[in-house]
C-alpha cells in the first residue's frame, strides 16, 4: 500500500513538473516571439514540445489569465494587442511599482553588485555597441534583474515581469534606434552613480522619468505607420521552443 501511494505521489510531481515546464516554455515563446493579435498555433506547440494538447491548453489558459493571451471561443489563442490606453496604463503601473522596487533594492545593494550593474553595460557597449542594437534590450532584463533581485520581494518582481512581458514587442521599437541606446547607456551609468550614493529618493525619481521617456515616445512619437510596419514583422517558428516529452 506505501509503495501504491509513493508511485502515486512521484507520478502527480512529475506531471506537475511537466506543466510548469510546458507553461514557462510557451511563455517565453508567446513573450519574445508571438506578435501582438497574432494567433497561436495549438498543434505546432505539442508536436514540437513533444506533449499532448492537454498541458499546452493549460498553459495558454494560465497565460490568458496572467493576461498576455486572449483566447476567443471557437476561434483559438491570440497574443493580446495593446492599444495606446493600454500601453500608458502600463506606464502609470510600471512607475509605481518599479519605483517601490528601487528603494527597497537600495536598502541592500552591495558595493559587489555596483560593480556587476557595470559590467553589465561594460559587456554591452563592448560586444554588441554598432553591432546590434537589439541585444539592448536583454541587457536591460539583466541589469533590471540583477537591481531587483536585491530588492527581496519576489511578488513585487513577479508582477512587475508581468508588465515588462506585456509589453517586450514594443521595448524592441525603442531600442531600434542607435542614438537612443547610446543615450540610454550614458543615463544608466549616471543611475548607477545614483545608486551608488544610496539615495533612495533621487533614485526612485531617475527610473520613474525613465519608464515614461520609454512610454511617451512610444504613445506620441512613434507614428502609426512605425508602430504598424513593426507588428507585421514575421515571427519566428515554435521550434524555437525547447522540446519537452510527456503526457
Amino acid at each position: 500500500m506505501i509503495i501504491i501511494i509513493i508511485i502515486m505521489v512521484k507520478k502527480i510531481l512529475t506531471n506537475r513538473n511537466l506543466r510548469q515546464n510546458v507553461y514557462e516554455e510557451i511563455r517565453k515563446f508567446v513573450v519574445n516571439e508571438v506578435l501582438p493579435g497574432e494567433k497561436i498555433n495549438e498543434d505546432d506547440l505539442a508536436e514540437t514540445l513533444g506533449v499532448s494538447k492537454t498541458p499546452v491548453r493549460e498553459a495558454l489558459s494560465k497565460l490568458a489569465h496572467d493576461g498576455i493571451v486572449e483566447i476567443v471561443p471557437n476561434r483559438g489563442s491570440y497574443k493580446v494587442k495593446l492599444s495606446k490606453e493600454d500601453i500608458l496604463e502600463i506606464m502609470v503601473i510600471r512607475e509605481a511599482l518599479e519605483g517601490l522596487c528601487i528603494r527597497l533594492a537600495i536598502k541592500n545593494i552591495t558595493d559587489s553588485t555596483i560593480k556587476k550593474l557595470r559590467a553589465i553595460l561594460d559587456d554591452f557597449e563592448t560586444n554588441y555597441l554598432e553591432k546590434d542594437f537589439t541585444q539592448y534590450s536583454e541587457t536591460m532584463l539583466n541589469f533590471y534583474g540583477l537591481i531587483y533581485g536585491t530588492a527581496k520581494n519576489p511578488r513585487l518582481i513577479k508582477i512587475i515581469q508581468s508588465m515588462l512581458d506585456l509589453t517586450r514587442m514594443f521595448r524592441l521599437l525603442y531600442y531600434n534606434n542607435p542614438e537612443r541606446v547610446k543615450h540610454s547607456l550614458k543615463v544608466h551609468r549616471e543611475f548607477i552613480d545614483v545608486l551608488e550614493k544610496r539615495d533612495e529618493e533621487f533614485a526612485e525619481k531617475i527610473r520613474k522619468n525613465m519608464i515614461r521617456s520609454a512610454y511617451e515616445y512610444l504613445i506620441e512619437t512613434a507614428s502609426e505607420n512605425q508602430i504598424s510596419y513593426f507588428l507585421k514583422k514575421e515571427s519566428k517558428k515554435p521550434s524555437e521552443v525547447k522540446e519537452i516529452r510527456g503526457y
